[in-house]
């Protein structure tokens, strides 16, 4: 009867479905309709361009050389929030959407000069700087390391650093320079300087050069070579550029041309050619 347990009849329910999976990250799509770079960040939400990435952890291994531990802490912090993790051990910071860059080597001259800027450092002229950088370069390529470091940190406690990958020196008020190449005549005259080389006079100098040009007009280049060694052995060195002749304690002159007319020159090398004829 209705009023009895009976057969009931069972209705089955179907079996609910699985969530659907997470979308993949929205890209934005080009106007050909292909998929550009990504744009998320990981935690922080916002996008990061690499130059941020790199000046931030370029701060923090700044801070960490400094031995400024809670900065350093916050700004690997910083870079967490923009989805950036740091491998110190491996020298590579990785962002959530698979870019990674190297960790730069700090520079160690750049953050001496910035301490000395802020503790109130003198200013150098661009005149001073460009002539310590040209002898720190002679120093250096005469093995003078000694010499090369003395003017660094002198350049240094002025608050101006050196980039030497870059070839570049910096000063902390934003100046900046190149550093030019060595003039291989000026590094040997400075290190026969330092060596306590005998000083020429004016006088003295100019008989040699006039005798190098002689030399150089008839184009007997070993006896040239020859006479300028000799000036460099007594602290001058040329500079063909500015056609000058400087000495290291500061005194400089213009290099004479040689005073051989163009119809004797053409005689010597007249009889020079007829020589080797013969």
């Amino acid at each position: 009867d209705g009023g009895g347990v009976g057969w009931a009849s069972v209705v089955r329910r179907a079996p609910a479905e699985p969530p659907p999976a997470h979308p993949p990250p929205s890209r934005h799509r080009n106007a050909e309709g292909g998929s550009t770079k990504r744009t998320g960040a990981g935690a922080g939400g916002g996008a990061t361009d690499d130059s941020t990435v790199r000046a931030l952890v370029a701060k923090r291994e700044q801070a960490r050389f400094s031995r400024d531990f809670d900065a350093a802490d916050r700004l690997r912090e910083q870079l967490a929030k923009l989805g950036v993790t740091l491998d110190d051990q491996a020298k590579t910071w990785r962002a959530a959407d698979g870019r990674s860059g190297s960790i730069t080597q700090v520079n160690v001259s750049e953050i001496h000069a910035q301490k000395a800027a802020k503790s109130g450092a003198a200013s150098l002229d661009d005149a001073e700087i460009n002539r310590l950088v040209r002898e720190r370069e002679q120093a250096r390529y005469t093995s003078d390391y000694k010499t090369a470091d003395r003017l660094r940190d002198h350049l240094e406690r002025h608050g101006v650093s050196l980039d030497v990958k870059e070839a570049k020196w910096l000063a902390a008020d934003g100046r900046w320079g190149q550093i030019p190449p060595v003039n291989i005549s000026a590094a040997h005259a400075q290190k026969a300087a330092r060596a306590g080389a005998p000083r020429l006079s004016e006088d003295e100098v100019q008989r040699i050069l006039v005798q190098r040009e002689q030399a150089r007009a008839r184009r007997d280049y070993k006896t040239a070579d020859v006479l300028r060694d000799q000036l460099e052995k007594h602290g001058i060195y040329l500079d063909s550029k500015e056609k000058k002749w400087h000495a290291q304690d500061g005194s400089s002159g213009a290099i004479i041309v040689s005073n051989l007319g163009d119809e004797e020159v053409g005689k010597i090398l007249a009889a020079r050619q007829a020589a080797r004829l013969r």
